[in-house]
């Protein structure tokens, strides 16, 4: 290729680039454009709003665990699994799942009429699904799956509970 002053050189690769860069704008735009979920691309964080009534689990303390779940076949066994069986397996659980491989999970304990603050929990990409658990002297599974991607309110009963978005 012959140059003389002035001219403008356009290298052949220069359009490919041009147009990877545009291509990555327009799916940009069209993920945001239809209601995708930043924080499912990029990981990110959510609030957890926790209510507890004065008569709560009946009146006993309550172990609560949140667990943000990235691996696809473990989320099916958990979504299986009643609270009570999460915390006699949860030890051997991170086991078979080292260093937050398949998933990363917090846990507090509460008394009934406790004021919690909001939580700010963050987590990384690829999560598939979250679920609650919580530890109630009543009947029953005991866990609730959430949107790990949207903000979420617990309010602990009596004898149980609920999980729901919250804005």
């Amino acid at each position: 290729m012959l140059r003389t002053p002035g001219t403008l050189v356009v290298w052949p690769d220069n359009g490919i680039r041009v147009s990877a860069v545009l291509c990555l704008g327009l799916c940009l735009l069209t993920f945001a454009g239809c209601g995708g979920n930043r924080r499912s691309l990029f990981g990110g964080d959510s609030t957890v709003t926790t209510r507890i009534d004065p008569d709560a689990n009946r009146n006993n303390p309550i172990a609560l665990a949140l667990v943000v779940v990235y691996d696809k076949k473990l989320l099916e066994r958990l979504l299986a699994m009643p609270a009570r069986e999460w915390f006699a397996r949860r030890d051997q659980i991170r086991k078979d799942y080292p260093e937050d491989e398949g998933f990363v999970s917090w846990e507090w304990e509460w008394v009934p009429g406790q004021e919690v603050p909001p939580q700010k929990l963050e987590f990384g990409v690829g999560a598939r699904g979250g679920l609650v658990f919580a530890d109630y002297v009543a009947e029953g599974d005991h866990r609730a799956r959430f949107d790990p991607h949207q903000n979420v309110l617990i309010h602990l009963q009596k004898d149980g509970f609920t999980a729901e978005a919250a804005p």
